[in-house]
């Protein structure tokens, strides 16, 4: 498809999605101003040609779903009798607790709600519903019957209506299970979804709270927009709720931690998962990649658009603020098109941040690398360690000459064989500054405050490398993180799409957690570095990035990528780049040496789902993706 065509078909794309907003939102002037109001942010905010080049995407990547949930289902279905007779072994059998605050719920998909947890085939399960002063009592007296009639379930009423939050405490306070799972009135568990917890729970005894993935079913039961997640990514989380439904977690820490926080209802789920990461170590956290919930999208839920709740921007605010008070970290919110940001403050004296950058010949890049920093960098206090490969090329020297009139930049030659993990140690050991940036000299920044971003996001104890979002010169993605075990060793997500695409999932849009990064530009501490021992040398040109990556992250340390730094890359236009789109060249030596190193258990990255594939085209489904959208816009 050429250009024009993918243009095309991302305005149709988002045509229809601003029909299904409005188709919602019917003519209540609330929900009315609310799409007014988000169309102009993206388009302020220059989002227009990402956002609608993603729902173009997400129609491409998932217009089979329908086909693929009948497989997928088929398949749970399989597997459902197998862990039934699995189970008999299990040294216990976790019982679950499902908790649904009610208030005015619609008749027909609160029965469909209540049967999916009956039609569970796990049969360790209890429903408590708690109705929360409902106005319209019409469903009450059939719940009534149903918990008479059926001991596994408890219903409660309520005198005053206390919010989401309240309803669901007591709730809790009914359970007598061993984990609560959390159901809206109107949604619907999978059948083999406590099973496929239990079944975890089993493998994992000590898993104290777990996640699964989840779809949307309309009215008509038609399922659609899948939400495939990575396993547990406390970066993301703290801006966005990226876990969602469904979330099971062990009734005593639920109880420890007080339940639901009263005064945050819409977004007391997302309050919840803040408080429990400050509190549970990685090992606690537990994700089932597997479609165990089906949220429904109808007038009146949450699934339908924020506006469905009034108030919810108001409360993630505070959610999100309070979570900066609990963890003593200072920082400003900010709330844009693509979400909330944290700006985080420096301290007061900055550090001084190291530039590494390897260069040979090719001056007129370096020339524009130096001007960047010179001109586009409003950090405070940085310096530049050039290691000079043996340029020969009489204006690169000339050019690297001309920078001695400046303190910030020094030249370190180096006249070996091209090795560019003992380039950068190379230059890590001239380095002054406690934050070491690894920088390309292809590489010019976009927005001047990309470095302090960089700094600020490193500074924190729990971070490891921060990356930054590349671009090529024409705008449009570059480099948004490496997936590893994708088409090969490993592949870098997006190429090509345009900045500000926001990903299938909008991970783009905020920091997250990713295994491994290219190094064209990325930031760490100094100690950091010297704790992994700097860059292996036995891998001169590839995966020496990926290798470091992995390193850091087996000492507790979280990589992340940052979209609030940008900039240019001219993909490593002085040494030519390894990493290549599928079957563009063979594995490199190097590429086997790091398969050596880390064996093949590596390549299960825990940032990317495993129903998704890992030939071709990222974050589509297996064989659902054409061969045109791996670089639409090259």
């Amino acid at each position: 498809m050429g250009k024009a065509g993918l243009e095309g078909s991302a305005l149709a794309a988002g045509w229809r999605v601003l029909r299904r907003h409005l188709r919602y939102a019917g003519s209540d002037p609330r929900k009315l101003l609310w799409i007014g109001r988000r169309a102009a942010q993206i388009v302020a905010g220059g989002k227009l040609k990402g956002v609608l080049r993603r729902h173009s995407v997400v129609e491409r990547f998932y217009g089979d779903y329908a086909a693929w949930a009948e497989q997928d289902d088929a398949r749970a279905r399989e597997r459902s009798e197998r862990l039934r007779e699995e189970s008999a072994a299990w040294p216990r059998r976790p019982r679950f607790s499902v908790l649904v605050p009610l208030y005015n719920p619609p008749a027909r998909f609160l029965e469909e709600a209540v049967r999916s947890v009956q039609a569970q085939v796990y049969a360790e399960w209890e429903l408590c519903l708690v109705d929360d002063a409902s106005p319209e009592p019409g469903h009450l007296a059939g719940l009534e019957a149903l918990a008479a009639a059926e001991p596994r379930i408890r219903f409660a009423r309520r005198a005053g209506n206390g919010g989401i939050a309240v309803a669901t405490n007591e709730a809790l306070a009914l359970a007598q299970g061993d984990y609560c799972v959390f159901l809206d009135q109107d949604d619907l568990l999978a059948p083999w979804a406590l099973l496929e917890l239990a079944a975890r729970v089993a493998a994992r005894p000590d898993a104290a709270l777990l996640f699964g993935d989840e779809d949307h079913v309309d009215a008509e039961g038609l399922r659609s927009r899948p939400f495939f997640k990575p396993d547990w990514d406390a970066e993301w989380l703290r801006t966005t709720n990226c876990v969602m439904h469904p979330v099971a977690i062990r009734t005593s820490l639920l109880r420890e931690m007080g339940g639901m926080r009263a005064g945050l209802d819409g977004v007391q789920d997302w309050d919840l998962l803040l408080r429990a990461d400050e509190i549970l170590g990685p090992g606690a956290i537990e994700h089932v990649p597997r479609i165990l919930y089906h949220w429904r999208a109808h007038a009146g839920s949450t699934a339908a658009g924020i506006y469905e709740k009034e108030g919810v921007v108001a409360a993630q605010e505070r959610a999100l603020r309070d979570c900066l008070a609990r963890r003593g970290e200072r920082a400003q919110i900010e709330r844009g098109a693509g979400g909330w940001r944290i700006r985080r403050a420096l301290p007061g004296d900055p550090p001084l941040a190291s530039f590494v950058i390897p260069t040979r010949d090719r001056p007129e890049l370096l020339r524009q690398c130096v001007q960047g920093l010179r001109e586009k960098t409003d950090y405070p206090r940085w310096e530049a360690v050039l290691v000079d490969n043996g340029s020969t090329d009489p204006q690169a020297l000339a050019f690297l000459a001309s920078l001695a009139g400046d303190p910030r930049f020094r030249v370190v030659r180096d006249d070996r064989d091209f090795n560019y993990a003992a380039l950068c140690n190379r230059g890590a050991e001239a380095a002054r500054g406690d934050v070491l940036v690894l920088l390309n000299n292809d590489v010019h920044p976009i927005n001047p405050d990309w470095l302090a971003e960089l700094v600020a996001q490193c500074l924190r104890p729990e971070i490891g490398l921060v990356g930054a979002m590349l671009y090529y010169p024409d705008d449009t993605i570059q480099h948004a993180g490496v997936i590893l075990g994708l088409n090969g060793v490993a592949d870098r997500p997006y190429i090509g799409y345009p900045r500000g695409f926001p990903g299938v999932d909008n991970r783009l849009l905020a920091p997250h957690t990713v295994a491994a990064m290219i190094t064209a530009c990325a930031a760490l501490r100094r100690d950091l570095w010297r704790e992994v021992g700097g860059m292996d040398e036995t891998l001169p040109v590839d995966c020496n990035d990926l290798d470091l990556c992995l390193r850091v992250a087996r000492r507790g340390r979280r990589n992340i990528v940052t979209p609030h730094a940008e900039l240019y890359h001219h993909e490593s236009a002085s040494r030519g780049y390894h990493y290549h789109l599928p079957g563009a060249q063979s594995e490199s030596d190097d590429e086997r040496r790091f398969r050596e190193k880390w064996g093949e258990g590596v390549f299960r990255d825990p940032t990317y789902n495993p129903n998704l594939s890992r030939l071709g085209t990222a974050f589509s489904l297996p064989g659902q993706a054409p061969d045109a959208l791996l670089a639409p816009n090259r």
